[in-house]
């Protein structure tokens, strides 16, 4: 089904209903992205992606990195160590013994944080061309 059908009832069946005052919905508002923004705040995030990923042990101690973690004596590892703020309590569900579960949530936690990086710095990429077409359309 097409913009133009799901709008106007055509293509059959049930029928995606649209704001018709969406701003830049039929072209007639150009709408920008404030790319640097986005690329600013993918660029805090990423910086704080080491703080998962990277080196084990540096300045000498457990970091919280997941390789730091994954050479750590795990089979110690319990709830109470994890903390009593509300997010270490969820945590804690996932400690077992050998504390591999924790060690595979916090693992997909990285992933999932990384997935959420790139999709914005892509997305960055994408809305820049977008504001560059804009651009174009309004110099026209």
């Amino acid at each position: 089904m097409t913009q133009k059908d799901a709008m106007e009832g055509g293509g059959g069946g049930d029928t995606f209903q649209v704001d018709p005052k969406w701003p830049g919905l039929d072209g007639d508002v150009p709408l920008e992205y404030d790319v640097p923004t986005i690329r600013t705040i993918a660029g805090e995030l990423k910086s704080y992606l080491s703080g998962v990923n990277g080196r084990p042990f540096d300045d000498g101690y457990t970091t919280g990195t997941l390789s730091s973690i994954k050479e750590s004596s795990l089979e110690s590892l319990n709830s109470g160590q994890l903390g009593e703020w509300e997010d270490a309590q969820a945590l804690a569900g996932t400690v077992t013994r050998g504390g591999t579960a924790f060690l595979d949530a916090y693992k997909r936690f990285g992933e999932a944080y990384a997935a959420v990086v790139a999709a914005m710095e892509a997305h960055a990429d994408e809305y820049a061309k977008t504001n560059h077409a804009n651009e174009a359309d309004r110099n026209v």
